[in-house]
């Protein structure tokens, strides 16, 4: 089978460490897994070995073929020939009454719209374990203050609970990607870390704000925004990479509160 280098497919390869991500994720026989991207079923195969239901998202029609050959006959996998970026993930999980769990070694090249798919479907999902590239998992954990903190973490961070499992070396992959991989586990908790009351409002201050994130917050934001910035206790000078997710919420909170005063007077 010819692998598709557009497509950014890397075949997890290594037994061990198929077995570890399953084991971490620990799903149940009644648990049902979305796994994204699950080439010629590798992963699948573990996964399928817990007992719990499978459903497999793959786009490339060459790999539908290897794991229908390879796991077809399984009575607990159902295998969707679809792109996830595009496919409706309430309507795959319909039958569903309670929290999925996802898994997958997606590609790295669209790492960053699946992660952010995967948190506006947060309301599907109790936890999943993705293999990413080890570069966007430390910009995901990133703190305020550090050089990886910034739009992905706080976007993220806001949703979920993100951790850093282990790193995964290119020898373990067909072919070697030329990166060192990791894989994170995120878990979205029933309520929200963060109160965050207009998240659209909320993504449009961080994404202005980090446009220019050396330069003071005064400086990267609409002169409109400065008295909620004030209001929010968040010092006029101080950069966007130092300020907190919970400060970014409360700034959303008081713009919020701001425009509705002006629009009313």
């Amino acid at each position: 089978m010819r692998l598709k280098k557009y497509l950014g497919q890397h075949l997890l390869v290594a037994e061990p460490t198929l077995e570890k991500i399953v084991r971490t994720l620990a799903p149940a026989e009644n648990d049902t897994v979305l796994e994204i991207g699950p080439g010629d079923g590798r992963l699948t195969a573990h996964l399928l070995k817990c007992g719990c239901r499978v459903i497999a998202v793959e786009k490339d029609a060459e790999m539908i073929e290897s794991l229908n050959a390879r796991l077809g006959d399984a009575k607990n996998l159902k295998i969707i020939h679809a792109d996830f970026l595009k496919l409706d993930l309430t309507y795959a999980l319909k039958h569903l009454n309670t929290y999925a769990l996802f898994c997958g070694n997606i590609p790295y090249n669209i790492s960053s719209p699946i992660l952010f798919k995967l948190r506006d479907n947060r309301h599907l999902f109790d936890r999943g374990m993705l293999t990413i590239q080890k570069e966007v998992a430390e910009r995901l954990i990133g703190k305020p203050g550090s050089k990886n903190y910034g739009i992905l973490a706080i976007m993220m961070q806001s949703a979920a609970k993100i951790e850093r499992c282990f790193d995964i070396s290119p020898r373990s992959f067909i072919p070697p990607p030329k990166v060192t991989s990791s894989v994170i586990k995120l878990t979205f908790p029933e309520e929200p870390p963060y109160n965050i009351e207009d998240k659209e409002l909320f993504s449009a201050i961080v994404k202005k704000a980090f446009g220019q994130r050396r330069k003071m917050i005064r400086n990267s934001l609409p002169s409109e925004y400065l008295p909620a910035l004030e209001a929010a206790g968040i010092e006029p000078s101080r950069r966007p990479e130092t300020v907190s997710i919970e400060e970014f919420a409360r700034l959303a909170s008081n713009l919020t509160l701001c425009l509705s005063i002006q629009r009313n007077s």
